[in-house]
This record gives structure tokens, C-alpha cells and sequence, in this order.
């Protein structure tokens, strides 16, 4: 789910075991209707999506494309390298778009500027990429790798490194990578259950030699792990994050959002400063774990640990349509190009039961009519009496009397 700033729109798209809807469809939802007003359909599962005032743009597994929001109609489309994780990263303060998703070659990203017709390409990491995040205003780039142990940020303009910062010397699955709305602060959250906070001098990188600004990626590669800045403050409290972005009306006010060691989805809010302890402001849970256990059980799986079993990317056929028989019996397609496919789902037609009753009372009427028909010929095959036979015997009797 994506939602536009704070107003009512938003993009929601299908998951989970049992999804509302197709995992291949975007649906553009009006909270103030409410209903849907819009939808994509893909032939591959969605990865991502992203919203501008302008501009929707949909990560599928190895390429991208981008949408007008007015008419939804089709702006670009970008092919990648194997993005099994969805990045994708626009800019929403400028005018022109600027947008970042990884290259054709593994490792590298592409960024798109709109507004000046030019494409970059960056070399930023050997490996494969697992996170990426652009500024509000596009000017700077934050990407790491599945390594997890170094963060590069890279100036758009010049198309060089600024800042490489370490997050550690373990392997760490990267889950987000978010910058303040001042660009002043850089954080990062992974598996380890640590965000870190780095901070990003704009100042020197402004005084900065231009020698320096055009260094080439393999110089950072040769130069020693003491010359990479380390993160200044590090918040715990969330044993699983899975996203963290900083607060734009609060400074210094940093939101994580993960699972805790229960199982429960929680939100965690923590004031921080430079090389200073981060301080709890809120927690709430906002999912509680609906599985039923016992203090026992509760303690044994503590002691072993929890992680959370987030389903896996489908890795056939860059990701295939993965959703329930009884919808697949009335999934039609009608394809409309080489890359669309439009989804008709039918409604499943219910089947034509007969009203019991009503046999029931029609039979009953049929057996009630025969019936009267069978009384009507027994009745009229019985001898009936004639009372004027018997009025003229009474005469005769009285006469004899009489006469007598």
C-alpha cells in the first residue's frame, strides 16, 4: 500500500496467502468515496509502487513503468535487472520527476531526470542491490547492497560518492533506507534489529575539491574500512524492523515500524542526537499476534527466538500469478499488447436451485384435483334416489287406505 502525502489517495495492491484481490493488480483508491476509481493490470506480480502529485510508477520484477495519475496513461517503461525486491524511489518535491531503480548490469542504478531529458548511470555496488532511496528534491541517492555492511550516497548532479558510511562488519539484510526532509540525516534498518542514524554534511561536501567530488568508484573500494564514517546514533526497541522514516513536523524525531518478539506489529517513535543515547517518545502495538499460547510455550519460544516468515518473491518466470482455485475458475485474460494483459475476473455464477416448496405445493394441488376429479366419478356412479318416485308410492299407499 501507497498513499499519497497525507490526502485520499492511495494504491493498494494484493498480498498475503489469501489476498482481497489479484497480487498483479494496483488499484488507486479514493478514501473520501470510498471506492475505486482506477486500476493497472500486469501479467507479473507487483513488487512496488510508487505516488506523486503527477505520477504513479509500478516496479514489477524486471522492469518498470510509469503512469500518468490524471488519465493513468502510459509515460515510460524502463527494463532492469532482476529486481526481486521492488526497488524504486521518486522524487516528490521538484516539479520534474526524478526516479531511481537499478540497471540492466547487477549492482548498478539508472536514474531517470525528466526535466532535462537525461538518463545516469551509476556503478554503485559489485553485488546485487537490496535497498535504494532518493531525496524529496533528487538531488542526492542512498543505495546498499545485499551485504548490508556499507551505505554509499551519491550526488546526482556530478554522479559521484559524497559519503560512504559503514552500518557494520556482519552480513545484514538492509530492510529500508530513509532521509530527513532537510537531507541533513540518513537511516537505515535491517535485520540485526538496530537502525542507524548517519549524518549527512552537506556543508563539506560544498567545500569539497572538485578532484575529490570526481572520484571513481573503484578508489572507494581501495581505501581503507577506517576512512568509512560510522552511524552517530543507533535506535533499538524493535527486534524486526521493517521500515522506518523520519517525522517532518517533530526535528530529530525518527518512527520505526516492525514486529516485536511476539509477533506483534508495533510502532515505535524515539527522539535522537548526535552521539547521544536515542529516547523513547511512544509505543503502540498495532497488530496484536492472534496465536493462542501458554506461559510455557510463550517462554520456550523467546528463549529460541521469533522471526517473522515474510512469504518469498516467486522465483519462476519472474514471479508468477500465484492466487486461489476457486478465482482462478473464472480468471480470464485478453491480451492487449506485448506487456499488458487486461484481467477480467467473472463473477462466479451461482447455481439454479429449485424452490422446494413450491414443487412441493404444486404436487399437492395436482393430487388434491385428482382426487376431486376420482370423488366427483365416484359420486356420480352411485344410484341416487328420486323423490318423485317416492311422493307417488305415498299416494298410492294413502288411496288403499282409503279405500279400505
Amino acid at each position: 500500500m501507497e498513499m499519497l502525502f497525507r490526502c485520499n489517495l492511495m494504491a493498494i495492491v494484493g498480498g498475503g496467502s489469501t489476498p482481497h484481490s489479484a497480487p498483479h493488480r494496483v488499484l488507486i483508491w479514493d478514501d473520501h468515496v470510498p471506492k475505486e476509481i482506477g486500476e493497472l493490470s500486469f501479467r507479473q506480480v507487483v513488487l512496488s509502487v510508487k505516488l506523486r502529485k503527477d505520477a504513479i510508477a509500478v516496479a514489477l520484477r524486471d522492469r518498470v513503468y510509469v503512469y500518468h495519475l490524471a488519465d493513468l496513461s502510459l509515460r515510460d517503461k524502463i527494463y532492469t535487472a532482476d529486481n526481486p525486491h521492488g526497488l524504486l524511489s521518486l522524487s516528490t518535491q521538484v516539479q520534474e520527476m526524478i526516479l531511481a531503480c537499478p540497471s540492466v548490469t547487477t549492482g548498478h542504478v539508472r536514474v531517470e531526470l525528466y526535466g532535462l531529458r537525461k538518463t545516469v548511470l551509476l556503478e554503485a555496488h559489485d553485488s546485487e542491490l537490496r535497498g535504494l532511496c532518493l531525496t524529496a528534491n533528487g538531488n542526492m541517492l542512498a543505495t546498499a547492497s545485499v551485504k548490508g555492511t556499507i551505505i554509499r550516497v551519491w550526488d546526482i548532479a556530478s554522479s559521484s560518492c559524497i559519503h560512504e558510511f559503514r552500518r557494520g562488519v556482519e552480513r545484514a539484510t538492509i530492510t529500508c533506507l530513509a532521509f530527513s526532509w532537510d537531507d541533513q540525516w540518513l537511516s537505515s534498518c535491517s535485520d540485526k534489529g538496530t537502525v542507524h542514524i548517519f549524518y549527512c554534511n552537506t556543508e563539506e561536501q560544498g567545500s569539497a575539491s572538485p578532484k575529490k567530488k570526481k572520484s571513481t568508484f573503484k578508489k572507494f573500494l581501495s581505501s581503507s574500512t577506517s576512512q568509512k564514517t560510522k552511524s552517530v546514533c543507533q535506535v533499538r526497541g524493535v527486534p524486526h524492523p521493517l521500515a522506518c522514516a523520519f517525522i517532518g513536523d517533530v526535528p530529530n524525531m525518527i518512527a520505526v515500524s516492525g514486529w516485536d518478539a511476539d509477533g506483534n506489529g508495533v510502532l515505535l517513535m524515539s527522539e535522537f542526537a548526535a552521539h547521544q543515547e536515542a529516547r523513547r517518545v511512544a509505543y503502540h502495538v498495532l497488530v496484536k499476534n492472534s496465536v493462542e499460547e501458554t506461559e510455557e510455550e510463550r517462554r520456550r519460544r523467546r528463549a529460541r527466538g521469533w522471526t517473522p516468515k515474510v512469504p518469498d518473491t516467486p522465483d519462476n518466470d519472474f514471479g508468477n500469478l500465484q492466487i486461489t482455485e476457486p478465482i482462478m475458475n473464472h480468471l480470464s485474460t485478453q491480451t492487449t499488447d506485448d506487456d499488458f494483459c487486461e484481467v477480467l475476473i467473472e463473477p462466479p455464477t451461482e447455481p439454479v436451485i429449485e424452490d422446494k416448496v413450491t414443487i412441493s405445493a404444486k404436487e399437492n394441488t395436482t393430487d388434491e384435483s385428482k382426487d376431486t376429479a376420482t370423488l366427483q366419478d365416484s359420486v356420480q356412479t352411485e344410484p341416487l334416489e328420486d323423490g318423485s318416485k317416492d311422493q307417488e308410492t305415498q299416494e298410492e299407499d294413502e288411496f288403499l287406505e282409503a279405500t279400505q
